[in-house]
Formats: C-alpha cells, structure tokens, sequence
C-alpha cells in the first residue's frame, strides 16, 4: 500500500478519514516516474498534512510512491480499526452482512485456480481491454492520469492494464483473496488493490473520475441500491459503468432459454447451498465430463471448445456459486442513472448474457459554483 492512497479511502464504517497509525513492515518500490503535480487533492499521508496551504511538491509524490508499506494499522477518526496484511488495506466493517461473507468465499473460490495470461470468461486480455474502453467510451490517450475505482476487479487483470496500457490511476477493490495474487503480480506503482465490499465502498466522495463496476451488484440482494452506494464516488463530470445479466427473456433461442432456466434453477435451489468446500469438490467432479465432451467432439470435427481446465472452473464457479444473480432490462438500469440525475447514459455494449451502461455525473453549475466561492471567499 502507498501513502497516497490514504488521500482516496475512507472508514467503510461511517466514511471518516484513516489514518496510519503504526507501521510494522515497509520496503523501498522501483518508482522512475516524473511527476509533474502533486499528486493528492486534500490529505498528504506520506507528510501527514494537509494539501493545501502545504508546500508539498512533486518530489514529495515521488519519494511516496518510492515506498511501500506492508504491515500497518489505518485508524479512523472515530477509532474504527483496520489493518494492512501483505501490502494490502483490509477494509471490510465488522457490521459485514452474513451473505458478503459468503460471497467472499465464492469469489475467492472462482479465482483461486486463476493464473495470470489465461483467459477470463473466455475472453483474452485485448478483448477484455477493447470492451473497457468501449463501456468508457473514451480513448485511451484521455485515460493518462485519470483515477478509476474498479469496484470488483476480480483477478486484478484487467486492472493491471489500465495502468500499463492506458496510463490510469487505480484503486482495485474486491471481496475476495483474488486481490492477493494479484497484488503479487502488479509492478505498477499507480495500481492500488484493496479488500472490500462495493457494499461499503471505502471510497470519499466524488474521488474517482470513473467508477468502473462490472458483473459484481449482481450478486448482491439489492442490485438497485448497491448501484446507488457507488455514485457518490463519481467524480462531477465523470461517468460511471457498471455490466449486468440480461433477463432470461431476452435469450430468444428456445435452447438458451431453457439452458438459462435451468442452470438457474440449479444455481438457486442446489449448488449456491452447498458449502463452499463441497461446491469445489463438485465443480472438479465435472471435471472429467467435460475432457470427455470436449475429446469427443475433437473427434467428430466439432470442437469448438478451447478453454483450460482452469478457465472452465471459473466460468462454473461464477455461474453456479453465488447466492444471488439478479437480472435487468436496459430500461430499468437507464432509470437508475436517470433518478441519479446521471446524463448521457447509453447501453455501451450488448453481449450474449449482458450488456455494459453508462451514465455521467453532471458537473456543478456555474452559478452554484460561483455561490459556492463567493461563501468561501
């Protein structure tokens, strides 16, 4: 963890500042960044002052990033604790509900045969980067210096990238231990990785010039009211992206359909019960059907099935784990962003089970911002 990112979090508990309290293990990082700016907007953790009226410079920031802390305490102003094991804050409250509990164990479980430079849901990394800057809608040469809020990163991957393709800022969250090995795996100074719930996105407000949140308030009870927790991270003016499961009425081919229900019904009433041990022994049972399947079809001409055993694991790991896997029209997620004043909201991309929207927060208007400084003034 860098002291920098003490600028962007806050107590996922009540949302006031933390703090480092004690440091038990840090170590120098490679940092061979120029940096033009300070960095941070309001709090310098590294200095433990504040931004402004400082005399804070870029060498400041570049002394920061050239340290990593790996072993500390994060003290909140009303004395909440939170610890930081292995490089990475650990900000989930002790009034976690029972069921992000259980999903961090389901989560854990989709990514723990993951390895770095196989696929994710069948889809490479390019793929995966195209469909990024697709959900954005922006190129990749405005990306460069942007802070992103990847609320639910999954293997990291995807994260990694937007800092080494396209010059980003990140903030990597996610409920399970996923976050570990990809931590593990980052060189990149400006991605941050962070365990936490998009429940209580530990965020401050209006921190993040995207919040990027795909196939996670899905397998939340409430999907409507997770999307709500994470606008207040959106920056005014950013935009905001989350991906979600089509209804299985938009599968229009009876064989989808009837395989949908099916494995929903599966999902619903069987495996997501199961404990999570018995749920991987079940998954790698399957295992030698589908080596059988996919040789026989080889043999027949008819493959067309070329994931590893571990890409296969995942897939049904995230289709037949999680407790929860709601799903919703274009319509009724464009009336999200709507009641959330968001403009500019468009279906970015459509896929075969889902489909990435976006909206922008609008920004301050003038008068008001006018107002806002005559009263500061």
């Amino acid at each position: 963890m860098k002291h920098r990112l003490l600028d962007v979090l806050q107590s996922p508990s009540d949302g006031s500042p933390l703090r480092v309290e004690s440091i038990q293990n840090q170590r120098p990082a490679p940092f061979v960044e120029k940096l033009t700016r300070v960095q941070c907007c309001q709090y310098c953790s590294f200095r433990n002052c504040a931004v402004a009226g400082s005399r804070l410079t870029p060498a400041d920031c570049m002394e920061c990033y050239s340290n990593e802390i790996l072993e500390a305490q994060l003290v909140s102003d009303s004395g909440d604790r939170y610890s930081v094991t292995g490089g990475i804050p650990r900000l989930l409250s002790n009034s976690t509900a029972e069921f992000v509990r259980k999903n961090r164990q389901s989560f854990s479980l989709e990514w723990k045969y993951f390895e770095f430079g196989e696929r994710n849901w069948g889809q490479s990394i390019e793929t995966r980067k195209e469909l990024f800057l697709k959900a954005l809608g922006e190129k990749p040469q405005d990306l460069r210096g942007k802070l992103i809020f990847d609320a639910g990163c999954g293997s990291g991957l995807l994260s990694i990238e937007m800092a080494n393709s396209f010059g980003m800022e990140v903030v990597a969250l996610d409920l399970a231990t996923g976050v570990e090995k990809a931590y593990s795996r980052n060189s990149n100074p400006f991605v941050h990785f962070i365990q936490g719930s998009v429940l209580e996105p530990p965020l401050k407000n209006q921190s993040a010039d995207f919040v990027y949140c795909a196939g996670v308030l899905v397998a939340i009870p409430d999907t409507k009211a997770g999307f709500e927790t994470l606008t207040r991270c959106v920056k005014r003016g950013g935009k905001y992206v989350v991906w979600l499961y089509h209804p299985l009425e938009y599968h229009r081919r009876t064989g989808d359909y009837v395989r949908e229900v099916l494995y929903n019904w599966i999902r619903e009433h069987v495996t997501s019960r199961l404990p999570i041990r018995l749920q991987e022994i079940f998954y790698l049972a399957l295992l030698p059907l589908y080596f059988l399947k996919r040789w026989t079809a080889r043999l027949f001409g008819k493959a067309n099935e070329n994931r590893t055993w571990r890409e296969k694991m995942q897939g049904w790991v995230d289709h037949f784990s999680p407790m929860y896997m709601n799903r919703f029209s274009e319509v009724e997620a464009a009336g999200w962003y709507r009641d959330q004043h968001f403009k500019q909201i468009t279906t970015a991309y459509t896929e075969q089970y889902g489909f990435a929207i976006r909206g922008t927060k609008p920004p301050i208007p003038v008068e008001v911002k006018k107002r806002e400084l005559a009263v500061a003034g």
